[in-house]
C-alpha cells in the first residue's frame, strides 16, 4: 500500500516550525529506517540512532515515514519501531492513531493482522494523546487531523484547539469501532468472500479492496485462522471501547463529546442499541464471546457517563439539595421541616391574591416554572413536586375560610388558582415533555440515552412521559389529606355535583363490562370533596385520563366530607339554553348563577350575545360574564378569553364607518363591563394575565362613548335609549382599575432602579405589553404547533363529550382570530383619550396654570360648577357666570363626556381653593363633589388624582375633623388606633407613637384637605350595585393618599370608614395597619425579621402568640385573623407583609434586609446546634469525609428553610429587579464588608453562612429566571408575573446572562487576586464552592451562557482548593467553545 496524500504533504512541510526536519535531517531517518529494517534491527538500536539523527521530536516526518512501512506490510518490524517511537515521543499519538483509524478501519477485513496491530497499538496509547507540550505542533497536528478525519463537519464550529480536538477524535474513534463492530457481526463485510461493492457507515468509511490485498488463499487452515482472526479483533474492538470509557479522563473527554454532538451521539446510540440486538441474534455473526464482552462494554460506558461530579462528591452540597425529610415533606403538620421545600409555592399564590398587583400573564406560567425549578432544586421527584403544588393551593384555599368581609378578592379567586390555574401550570409542564418526546420521534436511542438525561427506572417509559404518571399518581396520594379536602360553602353543589356524575359513570363501567350491579347501589346522593373537583379539572384539560374515575371513586353520606350535605342531582338550565329555549327572566337568571360546564356551551352563550337576537344580546353577556366568569373552573380560560373577547364585536357590512359598529352593541357592552365590575371579576381576569388585552378593548369604546351626547336613541327604535355615560363610565372606570391609577405621582421616582418596579403606573406599560403578546401570537402563528391535534383527540371529558382543548390556549393569552386588536396598538389611535391622558400626566406633575376665559374647557368648567353648586352659584362663580353662555339654570348638560373628564381638574382646583379660604363650605364641597360624581361617575377618576397629587404637594392646610363642618372621627379614633398597634405588635412590629387619640371623644384629628375632601365623599355612597365602581376606584386611592400623609391620617380615614360600615371594620383595620410601613423602613425591617421567626421558630415568644410549629401555618396562617387574646385579634406576619409590600414607596432595601436576615438565621442555628466546627471541617476537607453528622444536618437543614423562604420573598416582592439588585449590589457588598460587626461572638457558623447564602442566591434567581437553557423560547418575556423587573420585551434569560455573568466575574476577580474581600475565608470558600455546585447541579443550563474565559478562570480557582472534579464539572456544562478549555482540564 502506497503513502496517502496526507502521508505526503507532511514529509514535505516546511522546516521552519516545531517538529519539522531539514530535507538533510529527513534522508538520515529515512536511511536509519531503511538499513534497520532491511538487517532486523531491534527497536531500541533504531531508536538510538533515530535520536541521534539531530531531528526535534515529536517529528511530522518521522511518523509519516514509518506509517508508510506500516501500510505496506501488516506485521512487520515497522510496528515494532512505532511502538518505540511512540513510547519515546519521537512521533504525535494523537496524529498517529488519528491517520490509523482512517487507513486502517476501512481495511480490517482483508488486513485482519494489520488491525490487530492497529488495535493493540491504540489500546497502549490512547491514554497518551495529550503527550505533546509545543503549542505550535499541537496547532499543526490539530489542522492535520480535522484534515484525516472531518472532525470540523461533526460540530457546529471548526475544530481549532488541542483539547476539542482529542474529544472529537476519541468520540470518532468510538464510534467507528463500533460501526465496524456491527458491519463485522451483521455479516455485511463478507468475511469469507469478496466485496460485492462497497458498504459505508455514519462517517463514510469504505471497506474497499486494494491492488494485491485480497490473497487467493487455497489454505483451508489459513482461511480459518484469519476468520478466528477477524472474530477476535472485534471482540478486542469492543474491549477497547470498553477500556476507553473505564479510563477516568477519556470519559471525561467523551461526556464532553456528548454534550456537543447530540446527534452524532444519538446516532452513536442507535447503533450500540441495534448491536445489542444483533449480539443476542443467534443467526448473526457475532462470535459466542459477543454478549458478554458487550454487556461489560455497556457496563462501561454506563459507568463512564455516570462518573460525572454530583452532590454526592461534596457532602455539604448533597445535604442541600436534600435537606429536610422527604417523608415529612407533606401532611396536615405545617411545622419546620414539613412544608419548608414548598413555601415558594404558598407565598406566590397568596402574593397573587392581592388585587394591586399588576399581573399581565397567567400565574399559570410562573407557577409552571416554579414546579420545574423546585423539582432541580429540591432533586425530588415529579411525583413529589405535583403533590406540594396541590397541598399549597389547598391550603390557600383554607386561608379564606373566615370570611373577612370587605372589597377585596374572596374565595373565588382561590378556586380559581386551585382548579383552574394549578391544572393549567401541570398541563404545560406535561406539554413540555410530550413536546420534546415528540421532537425526539421514538425512543430508539438505547439504554446509552438514558445516562444523558439522568439516572432514574423512569427513563424508558411509554411515549406518555413520567410526568403525566407522577401527576396522577400524586392525585391518588391527595385523598389522605382530609382535613384539606374540605371544600368551601360555594364549592360545595360542585363538588357533589362531580362526586354524582363520577358515581354515575362508574355505574356505566360496571354495566358494559358485565360487572354485578344492584340497581340500588348507585346512591342517590353523595358527598363530594375536593379532590373530586381537582380530578375533574385535570380531566377537562386532557391532563387524566378517563381511568382517573376508577381509583377516585365517591364517597357516600358517610364519606370524608361530614360537613357538606349531600345533594341530589337536578337538571342544569344550560341543557334548556342548548335546545334553543329563549332568554327568559327565570332562565337569564338561573344561568347567570350556574356557570357554564363546557366550551360548547360558553361557545353558544358568546355567539348569542354577538349575533344572536336584539333584545337576548344584553342577557347573553350578563350570563358569560356571571358565575360563568368566575365559576366555570374546568373551563374557566376560554370564559376569560371570550368574555374580553365581548368588548371588541366585530364590524358588519351594514357598517362600516370608524366606531359605529360599537353603539349598535351598546347594550351588550353595558351588560358585559357590569358583569366585570366586581373585585373578584376583575382580580380573576388578573389571574389569566388578561390585563393587556382587555386595556386594548376598551380603548376604543371609551374613546367613541366618550365622545357622544349623554343620551343616544337606540338604532332600531326599540328599546330604552343608551346611557352613554354609565356605559362610558364603566369602560373608563375599568380601564384606570388595570394600571396603578390611584397611586401617587412620588413613587413614579421612589420604587427603585430602572423602570421595572415603576412601569406599571403607566397605562403605556399596558399597552408595550399587548404589543409584545401580538408580536408573539404572529410568530407562533406561523408555525404550527404538531402536538395540538394529537392532544385535543385525547382532551374529552364523558361529561361533556363536545370538550376539546387546545393547549395554545394555556398560554398567554392572545386573538384567535385576526381582529384590528390583534395588531400593535398605541394611545395615537385614540386622540380623545390621549388628550385625556396627557392631561392627567401634567396635573399630577405640576399644578394648574388656570384657565383663559373664552377657552371651551373653561365654558365646561363653569357649567359643571353650576351644575354642582346650583344654589350657590352666584357666590362661588361670579367672576365666570357671564360667560357661562345662560346655562346656569341646566339641570343636566349635554356634554360629551371628554369634554367633562377634561374640566374636571380646573373644578376641582377652584373648589379646594375656595374651601380652603372659606368661600365654600366643607358641607357645600362635598355636596358639590356628590352632583359631579352623579351627573358622570368616571369623573371620580380625574378627582382622585388630583387629590392624590396635592396630598404629595401639601399646598392646602389641613382640615380639622371636628365634627361641624368635616365628620368627626372622635368616637373610634383611639380605638382603632390601638387596634392598629394591637395588630403590629402580635406580628413583632413595635412603633412607638402610633396612638395619639385619647378616650371619651376629645382626640384632636385633622387631614389634609384633599384627603378630608376624599373621605368625605367616600362615605356619602352607599354600598349597592351602582356605588361599586365609583368605590373600587376611590377606595384605594383614598388608602394610597392617607397612607402618604402624617400620621394619623389613615387612623382618622380608618375610623371614619368604620362608623360607616360597622361590618367590613376587620378590613379597614388590616388596611389601616399597611399603612404604617409605607414610609416606616424600621417597620418593614421588623416585619420581615418576625417572618423569619416564626417560619422558623427562632423566638418562642412571638411564635407561641401565633402557631408553636412555625412553617407555612404560622407565616400565612390558616385565615386572615388568628386568635389571640380576648378581645383582640392577630395577624400572621407572612400575610401582613404581603399586603403590605405592594403599597411601598421604596422595594429596594428588601434584598439587603433579607440577605442580613439568612445570614444571621444559618449563623444561629449554627451556634444553636454546636455545629459551626463542623461545617468549617467539613467546607476544607470535604474530600475526605463521606456524610455530615446529625447536628449538622438538622442546622443546615433550618439554614436552607432560611433560604427557601429568604429567596420566595425576595422573588415576590421586585421579582428580578430585586434579584438582580441582590447579584449585583447587596451580595457583593456583604462580601467586601465582611461579617455583620455588631456580632460580638465567635463566628462559627461562617462555613454554614457561606452555604446558606449560596442556596438563598441561588434559589433566588431560579424563580425569578427559571432553568431552562437560553437556547428554548421564552413562554413569556421578562415583563411577566414575577419577573416584572426586566424592561419590556427582554426575555428573562438575556437578563439572566448578565446578572449572572456580572456576578460570576466578580467572583473570577477574586479568585483571581484582583479584588479584595474582607469576610472570612471560610465563608468565602462556602458560598463559591456552595453556589458553583448548586449550580452544577441544579441550573445546568445557566453555565452554558457563561463566557468560557470566566469559566476558565472559576475553574483554575476551584483547582486551587482542591475541588477538581467540581472545577471540570463547570467547564462541561459550558458551551462549544468552552469544550476545548474543559478538555484541557481533564487532560490535567
Amino acid at each position: 500500500m502506497g503513502p496517502s496524500k496526507e502521508l505526503v504533504t507532511m514529509s514535505t512541510e516546511p522546516n521552519n516550525t516545531v517538529g519539522s526536519a531539514t530535507a538533510e535531517i529527513l534522508n538520515v531517518m529515512q536511511e536509519i529506517t531503511r538499513s534497520g529494517l532491511n538487517r532486523r534491527e531491534p527497536a531500541l538500536v533504531w531508536g538510538v540512532d533515530i535520536a541521534s539523527s539531530g531531528a526535534s521530536f515529536p517529528s511530522l516526518e518521522l511518523g509519516a515515514l514509518l506509517l508508510s512501512h506500516c501500510l505496506a506490510e501488516p506485521r512487520g518490524l515497522a510496528w515494532s519501531y512505532l511502538h518505540h517511537a511512540l513510547a519515546a515521543t519521537f512521533v504525535c499519538p494523537l496524529l498517529t492513531l488519528a491517520l490509523l483509524t482512517s487507513r486502517v478501519i476501512p481495511i480490517r477485513v482483508q488486513q485482519p493482522e494489520m488491525y490487530q496491530a492497529y488495535l493493540e497499538l491504540s489500546s497502549t496509547y490512547i491514554f497518551c494523546l495529550a503527550a505533546t507540550k509545543s503549542p505550535s505542533f499541537r496547532e499543526r497536528c490539530v489542522k492535520y487531523v480535522d484534515d484525516v478525519l472531518q472532525l470540523s463537519q461533526m460540530g457546529e464550529t471548526p475544530v481549532t484547539e488541542f483539547g476539542t480536538c482529542i474529544a472529537y477524535f476519541l468520540f470518532s474513534l468510538v464510534s467507528r469501532l463500533t460501526e465496524a463492530v456491527y458491519d463485522d457481526w451483521s455479516g455485511s463485510s463478507a468475511w469469507t468472500e469478496k466485496q460485492k461493492g462497497p458498504t459505508s457507515g455514519m462517517h463514510g468509511q469504505m471497506s474497499h479492496t486494494g491492488n494485491n490485498e485480497i490473497e487467493d488463499d487455497t489454505d483451508e487452515k489459513r482461511r480459518e485462522e484469519r476468520e478466528q482472526l477477524r472474530k477476535s479483533n472485534s471482540i478486542q474492538a469492543v474491549e477497547l471501547v470498553a477500556k476507553i470509557m473505564q479510563n477516568k479522563r477519556t470519559a471525561s473527554l467523551l461526556r464532553l463529546a456528548r454534550r456537543t454532538l447530540l446527534d452524532q451521539w444519538s446516532n452513536f446510540a442507535r447503533v450500540l442499541h441495534n448491536l445489542e440486538a444483533l449480539a443476542m441474534n443467534p443467526v448473526s455473526a457475532a462470535p459466542k464471546e459477543g454478549p458478554e464482552a458487550l454487556a461489560n462494554m455497556g457496563n462501561a460506558i454506563a459507568n463512564g457517563l455516570h462518573r460525572e461530579w454530583k452532590p454526592a462528591d461534596l457532602p455539604i452540597i448533597q445535604a442541600m439539595v436534600g435537606s429536610g425529610s422527604r417523608s415529612g415533606s407533606f401532611g396536615n403538620n405545617w411545622g419546620v421541616g414539613y412544608t419548608s421545600h414548598w413555601l415558594p409555592f404558598d407565598i406566590y399564590m397568596e402574593s397573587a391574591m392581592e388585587k394591586q398587583r399588576l399581573q399581565v400573564v397567567s400565574p399559570s406560567e410562573t407557577l409552571a416554572d416554579m414546579v420545574k425549578t423546585l423539582q432541580a432544586v429540591h432533586d425530588f421527584s415529579w411525583h413529589e413536586v405535583f403533590l406540594g403544588l396541590w397541598t399549597a393551593a389547598l391550603r390557600l384555599t383554607h386561608r379564606d375560610r373566615e370570611w373577612v368581609e370587605g372589597p377585596k378578592p374572596h374565595i373565588e379567586s382561590r378556586l380559581c388558582m386551585l382548579l383552574s390555574l394549578v391544572p393549567l401550570a401541570c398541563a404545560i409542564v406535561i406539554d413540555e415533555e410530550e413536546k420534546a418526546l415528540s421532537s425526539s420521534g421514538a425512543n430508539m436511542r438505547g439504554d446509552i440515552m438514558s445516562a444523558t438525561s439522568g439516572s432514574g427506572d423512569d427513563k424508558d417509559k411509554n411515549r406518555a412521559g413520567v410526568r403525566r404518571a407522577a401527576l396522577a399518581s400524586s392525585l391518588q396520594v391527595l385523598g389522605q389529606f382530609e382535613a384539606l379536602l374540605y371544600p368551601p360553602q360555594v364549592a360545595v353543589a360542585a363538588a357533589n355535583q362531580a362526586a354524582q356524575s363520577i358515581a354515575t359513570i362508574l355505574a356505566n363501567v360496571n354495566a358494559n363490562t358485565g360487572m354485578p350491579n344492584d340497581a340500588n347501589s348507585l346512591p342517590k346522593s353523595v358527598v363530594g370533596n375536593m379532590r373530586h373537583l381537582i380530578v375533574e379539572a385535570c380531566i377537562s384539560r386532557g391532563i387524566l385520563d378517563n381511568t382517573a374515575y376508577l381509583w377516585l371513586g365517591t364517597t357516600g353520606g358517610s364519606g370524608s366530607n361530614m360537613t357538606s350535605t349531600p345533594t341530589t342531582p337536578q337538571s342544569s338550565p344550560w341543557a334548556a339554553f342548548m335546545e334553543g329555549a329563549p332568554l327568559s327572566g327565570s332562565l337569564q337568571a338561573a344561568l347567570m348563577s350556574s356557570p357554564a360546564e363546557s366550551l360548547a356551551e360558553l361557545e353558544r352563550v358568546f355567539q348569542t350575545a354577538i349575533n344572536g337576537p336584539e333584545e337576548e344580546r344584553a342577557a347573553a353577556a350578563s350570563i358569560l360574564c356571571g358565575a360563568s366568569l368566575t365559576r366555570s373552573w374546568n373551563v374557566q380560560e376560554h370564559a376569560v378569553r371570550l368574555a374580553v373577547k365581548l368588548l371588541s364585536p366585530p364590524s358588519g357590512p351594514e357598517n362600516r364607518t370608524s366606531g359605529s359598529h360599537l353603539i349598535a352593541y351598546a347594550p351588550m357592552l353595558a351588560a358585559a363591563l357590569d358583569g366585570m365590575t366586581p373585585v373578584d371579576s376583575v382580580n380573576i381576569l388578573a389571574l389569566y394575565g388578561m390585563f393587556p388585552e382587555l386595556a386594548a378593548s376598551l380603548l376604543p369604546i371609551c374613546e367613541v362613548f366618550g365622545s357622544l351626547p349623554p343620551v343616544v336613541p337606540r338604532s332600531s327604535g326599540t328599546g330604552e335609549d343608551i346611557n352613554v355615560y354609565k356605559l362610558f363610565s364603566l369602560a373608563f372606570l375599568l380601564l384606570i382599575r388595570l394600571w396603578k391609577f390611584h397611586r401617587p405621582p412620588l413613587e413614579h421616582c421612589l420604587l427603585g432602579s430602572g423602570p421595572g418596579l415603576g412601569a406599571d403606573l403607566s397605562l403605556e406599560y399596558l399597552l408595550q405589553i399587548r404589543g409584545i403578546q401580538c408580536s408573539m401570537a404572529s410568530a407562533e402563528k406561523s408555525k404550527k404547533d404538531s402536538l395540538v391535534e394529537p392532544m385535543q383527540s385525547k382532551r374529552m371529558s364523558p361529561l361533556s363529550p363536545n370538550f376539546s382543548h387546545s393547549i395554545s390556549s394555556i398560554r398567554s393569552p392572545v386573538p384567535s382570530t385576526p381582529t384590528p386588536l390583534s395588531q400593535n396598538v398605541t394611545l395615537d389611535s385614540f386622540p380623545k383619550l390621549k388628550a385625556w391622558y396627557t392631561q392627567h400626566q401634567a396635573c399630577i406633575a405640576s399644578t394648574l396654570s388656570g384657565l383663559v376665559r373664552g377657552n371651551p374647557v373653561h365654558q365646561v368648567a363653569d357649567r359643571l360648577l353650576n351644575l354642582m353648586f346650583k344654589k350657590f352659584s352666584k357666590t362661588t362663580s361670579s367672576n365666570s357666570s357671564s360667560n357661562s353662555g345662560g346655562h346656569g339654570g341646566e339641570e343636566r348638560p349635554a356634554l360629551a363626556a371628554w369634554d367633562v373628564i377634561a374640566a374636571v381638574p380646573f373644578v376641582v382646583d377652584e373648589v379646594l381653593t375656595a374651601c380652603s379660604h372659606g368661600r365654600l363650605s366643607p358641607r357645600d364641597l362635598t355636596t358639590g363633589l356628590r352632583e359631579m360624581v352623579d351627573f358622570l361617575p368616571a369623573t371620580v377618576a380625574s378627582f382622585v388624582s388630583c387629590c392624590g397629587a396635592e396630598v404629595t404637594r401639601g399646598l392646602y392646610k389641613a382640615a380639622s375633623m371636628n365634627g361641624n363642618d368635616w365628620p368627626s372621627p372622635a368616637a373610634n379614633l383611639f380605638a382603632v388606633e390601638a387596634e392598629i398597634q394591637d395588630i403590629l405588635a402580635s406580628a413583632g412590629v413595635n412603633i412607638p407613637g402610633l396612638v395619639t387619640g385619647t378616650v371619651g371623644g376629645n382626640a384632636p384629628a385633622s387631614l389634609p384637605l384633599p384627603i378630608a375632601a376624599l373621605v368625605s365623599l367616600t362615605i356619602t355612597f352607599k354600598l349597592d350595585k351602582q356605588s361599586e365602581m365609583v368605590l373600587a376606584v376611590t377606595g384605594p386611592a383614598l388608602e394610597a393618599a392617607g397612607a402618604g400623609g402624617p400620621w394619623p391620617s389613615m387612623a382618622v380615614v380608618a375610623a371614619l370608614w368604620t362608623q360607616k360600615m360597622r361590618r367590613w371594620h376587620d378590613f379597614i383595620v388590616f388596611n389601616a395597619s399597611r399603612s404604617v410601613f409605607k414610609q416606616n423602613k424600621q417597620a418593614v425591617s421588623q416585619l420581615l425579621r418576625s417572618c423569619f421567626s416564626v417560619t422558623l421558630c427562632s423566638s418562642s415568644a412571638l411564635t407561641s402568640r401565633l402557631q408553636g410549629h412555625g412553617g407555612v401555618g404560622a407565616l400565612l396562617g390558616h385565615g386572615h385573623w388568628l386568635p389571640a387574646a380576648p378581645g383582640k385579634s392577630s395577624l400572621a406576619p407572612g400575610m401582613l407583609y404581603l399586603r403590605s409590600f405592594p403599597t411601598l414607596h421604596d422595594i429596594m432595601f428588601v434584598s439587603d434586609e433579607i440577605l442580613s436576615l439568612v445570614v444571621e438565621s444559618s449563623r444561629d442555628f449554627a451556634m444553636q446546634s454546636k455545629a459551626g466546627s463542623e461545617v468549617e471541617t467539613l467546607s476544607t476537607n470535604a474530600a475526605k469525609l463521606k456524610c455530615v453528622t446529625s447536628s449538622l444536618s438538622t442546622a443546615l437543614a433550618r439554614a436552607c428553610q432560611a433560604s427557601s423562604l429568604g429567596a420566595s420573598i425576595v422573588t415576590v416582592s421586585g421579582g428580578a429587579t430585586l434579584v438582580q439588585k441582590l447579584y449585583l449590589e447587596s451580595l457583593p457588598t456583604w462580601l467586601l464588608s465582611g461579617s455583620d460587626p455588631r456580632n460580638s461572638q465567635p463566628d462559627k457558623g461562617s462555613a454554614l453562612e457561606g452555604y446558606a447564602v449560596a442556596r438563598f442566591v441561588l434559589l433566588s434567581g431560579a424563580l425569578a429566571w427559571g432553568i431552562s437553557s437560553s437556547k428554548t423560547p421564552p413562554s413569556s418575556f421578562s415583563v411577566f408575573g414575577v419577573r416584572s423587573g426586566i424592561p419590556a420585551g427582554v426575555p428573562s434569560n438575556m437578563c439572566r446572562q448578565y446578572v449572572l455573568g456580572t456576578h460570576l466575574e466578580f467572583i473570577a476577580s477574586v479568585l483571581d487576586r484582583k479584588i479584595s474581600i474582607r469576610c472570612k475565608e471560610v465563608t468565602w470558600k462556602a458560598y463559591v464552592t456552595g453556589f458553583l455546585g448548586l449550580m452544577v447541579t441544579c441550573t445546568p443550563h445557566w453555565i452554558a451562557d457563561v463566557k468560557t474565559d470566566i469559566l476558565r478562570r472559576l475553574a483554575t480557582g476551584l483547582r486551587w482548593w482542591h475541588q477538581q472534579e467540581l472545577a471540570f464539572a463547570l467547564m462541561e456544562r459550558g458551551d462549544s467553545t468552552a469544550v476545548g478549555a474543559a478538555a484541557e482540564l481533564a487532560m490535567g
